[in-house]
């Protein structure tokens, strides 16, 4: 529901205030804690440091707007687009980001972990952690990620394409089907990092794993007789239009090998990330059913109805498709939905006398597949061309209030800072390009606020006698020193 006029107003003023709030000319902090935007547009709005706890930005428009240092704690972004947008520093604990849009956008040091807000009856909500943050399906293809926690996340069949993971935090996170083609990973902390084998198989990770850096998905077993139960309520509940029976849907649950579903009705079924080895789906009805990222090896489909269907990421290997309805599904106003393999593998899978013309199938694996009568050929599943690059690192940088840097060479000064890194003013540093150093940073005057921090080096100009170094990994300290210094800067400027 768009928002009235009143209502358009109001917002307005609360970020012309904010704008004069960040240049220190009176105003007032944006608080648009649990505000219903959804749907909004705040294309390339500035909301440095803004509440927006709680809040409803599902669909909302924030491609290129400044969120750094925001609070989105619990907020729900679902389909959001931020594409290009800065989100570095933000608290994004215990956010629903579900098939957001963040191509190219920059979060340096941006917090995932889990968090969820208790209502206690007032507008002010209390926050804790416990609610897992969601990134599953969010494009986030080439986005800078360095130095973010995603401890506990979900991201399962998220993109992340190109994007650079530097010293991220992957503890506990959760990377289903999850898409690293060409991630920058060095410095990224894993520990107990849920992966299936197929993504571990396509992920280059640039250093050994310690041992249990890496898990294995758990599966919930399901026995078959109160699995085909649960298919006989679905099929009620597709016959009576949901009227009676009840909806399949699971996750993470695994069925026993070859389960007899041939000719059952699955349509518009929820199994995604489900383990169904070997089934026996021939003639059955899967139309629009989600199957995302689940596993069919072997799985037999033939002439099943598959119009609609997500299999997205799925597992397919050897699986017969033969003589299978894959067209795009006819829906209300002329649309059509088409049949989804995005990324699927199909490795060795049947899929002759099939019509996969108009499916979705850029990415999937089609090594040793037949594929006579489908009409589609290796150049079909080739990954999309990505756009045209454009600088996308630079950030804002400052230089009061000044950071003093402390080296095993002595105390230098920072000439200036960001989110990202230092520009250190000092000769005679042996430092090179790609050096891991240890370094002391301080405020100026307020030596109480201070922190360790490892940082790389990435450029050496001995003319001008400086040294600029990104940040590795963002430990609490640092961030709490970075963010002291960003509102330090604002009470300066203006």
């Amino acid at each position: 529901m768009p928002l009235s006029a009143v209502e358009t107003a109001e917002i307005r003023a609360i970020l012309v205030a904010h704008q004069n709030w960040l240049r220190r000319r009176g105003g007032k902090r944006a608080d648009l804690s649990f505000r219903d935007l959804a749907d909004v547009d705040l294309t390339r709005v500035t909301l440095t440091g803004a509440k927006l706890a709680g809040a409803n930005l599902s669909g909302a428009k924030l491609a290129t707007a400044d969120l750094s240092q925001a609070d989105l704690f619990g907020a729900d972004l679902e389909r959001a687009d931020l594409t290009g947008a800065n989100l570095s520093g933000a608290d994004l604990r215990g956010a629903n980001l579900h098939r957001a849009v963040l191509t190219d956008a920059v979060m340096r040091g941006a917090d995932f972990r889990a968090g969820e807000l208790v209502d206690d009856g007032s507008r002010a909500a209390e926050a804790r952690t416990g609610g897992t943050t969601r990134l599953t399906e969010a494009r986030m293809d080439r986005s800078i990620l360095t130095g973010a926690n995603f401890t506990g996340c979900d991201l399962s069949g998220a993109d992340l394409n190109d994007a650079d993971l530097t010293g991220a935090e992957l503890g506990s996170a959760v990377l289903l089907g999850t898409d690293l083609t060409g991630a920058t990973l060095e410095g990224a902390n894993f520990g107990g990092t849920v992966i299936d084998q197929a993504t571990l198989s396509r992920t280059y990770i640039p250093f050994v794993l310690p041992p249990n850096a890496v898990v294995a998905p758990s599966y919930a077993p399901m026995a078959a007789d109160a699995f085909l139960a649960a298919v006989t309520a679905h099929e009620a509940w597709v016959e009576q239009q949901g009227r009676s029976g009840a909806r399949l849907d699971l996750d993470l649950v695994k069925m026993p090998s070859g389960l007899d579903l041939v000719g059952r009705v699955l349509a518009a079924a929820r199994l995604r990330r489900c383990r169904l080895p070997g089934a026996r789906l021939a003639g059955a009805d899967l139309q629009m059913a989600d199957l995302s990222y689940a596993e069919l090896e072997g799985a037999d489909l033939r002439r099943a109805d598959l119009r609609g269907v997500t299999l997205r990421r799925a597992v397919l290997r050897g699986a017969v498709l033969t003589g299978a309805l894959a067209q795009p599904l006819p829906l209300a106003g002329g649309r059509e939905w088409p049949a989804n393999l995005d990324g699927a593998d199909l490795s060795g899978a049947d899929l002759r006398d099939t019509d996969f013309k108009r499916a979705v199938v850029r990415s999937a694996t089609l090594g040793g597949a037949k594929l006579e009568g489908s009409g589609l050929t290796a150049e079909d599943a080739a990954p999309p061309h990505p756009p045209e690059p454009h600088e996308r690192r630079r950030q804002k940088r400052f230089v009061r209030p000044a950071i003093l840097v402390r080296s095993a060479r002595g105390e230098h000064r920072a000439r200036n800072w960001s989110i990202g890194g230092l520009c250190v003013q000092a000769t005679d540093l042996p430092w090179k390009h790609g050096d891991l150093v240890d370094l002391r940073l301080s405020l100026a005057g307020q030596p109480e606020i201070a922190a360790n921090a490892q940082v790389v080096v990435v450029h050496v100009n001995r003319g001008k006698e400086q040294v600029s170094v990104r940040f590795q990994n963002y430990r609490d300290e640092l961030k709490t020193l970075l963010k002291t210094a960003f509102l330090e800067h604002q009470k300066l400027v203006g």
